[in-house]
């Protein structure tokens, strides 16, 4: 396995597992590890392997792209433990996450993060009449210290993920930033997982849209939602 960990002043941010495969590095979100900076190029560089070993290119990008501190042209070997810098963010290329004194703090909130469970019934979208509709569905989110929140759903759309508009948020080194939706269609409330792991109905592995009913229970990573029918 292989991972990059994202570092901004020292300061680690995130950790991308690529496992085996080859990936893009740079500015646009469709990259596998995207630097929201506007230094680095859409796609800035690719990390690649071939024959057992792992090669970083630069990919015409603006300001180029280092590799230990020395600028690279073309392609370059690339070994765990090696630092690739793009624009002002130094990501290192490693077989296992590590943490260091400057990335505790950071790890730490992480793990804070994995168990805290954010509900945004706010976020989202759904039309002015779906708004207007008294619920008569929810969603009993079991946080952390047996505290139960509850969602009422009186909107079409839903999402559950790590992004910070989603209406229930789920925290993790590897959490997507959308998992899955919950839909209105109708009088029923339908669940559609985005990603094809992390959620389970009812024990059960989802990946297709289901039909939810009443005490159904829906496990994201850690966090369990109970559908309940008011």
């Amino acid at each position: 396995m292989s991972f990059v960990e994202i570092y901004f002043n020292s300061s680690l941010q995130d950790v991308v597992e690529i496992g085996d495969q080859a990936c893009s590095i740079g500015r646009a979100s469709y990259n596998q590890v995207h630097i929201g900076n506007k230094g680095v190029s859409l796609v800035h560089a690719a990390i690649s392997r071939q024959n057992g070993e792992w090669w970083l290119e630069d990919m015409n990008s603006t300001n180029g792209t280092y590799l230990n501190g020395a600028k690279i042209a073309g392609r370059q070997k690339l070994r765990f433990g090696d630092v690739i810098t793009v624009g002002k963010h130094d990501l290192k290329f490693v077989d296992q996450p590590t943490s260091s004194a400057g990335s505790s703090a950071q790890a730490e909130q992480a793990a804070d993060f994995d168990r805290t469970l954010l509900v945004n019934p706010a976020a989202g979208s759904g039309s002015a009449a779906a708004a207007a509709r008294s619920g008569n569905h929810a969603l009993l989110i079991h946080g952390e210290a047996r505290n139960i929140n509850k969602l009422l759903l009186n909107k079409d759309y839903y999402t559950i993920g790590k992004g910070a508009q989603c209406n229930v948020r789920v925290g993790g080194w590897f959490t997507p930033k959308l998992i899955a939706e919950i839909i209105r269609l109708g009088d029923h409330y339908y669940l559609t997982p985005v990603v094809n792991k992390h959620i389970r109905l009812n024990g059960r592995e989802v990946g297709h849209q289901v039909r939810l009913s009443n005490d159904d229970n829906i496990l994201v990573k850690k966090v369990l939602l109970k559908f309940v029918e008011q």
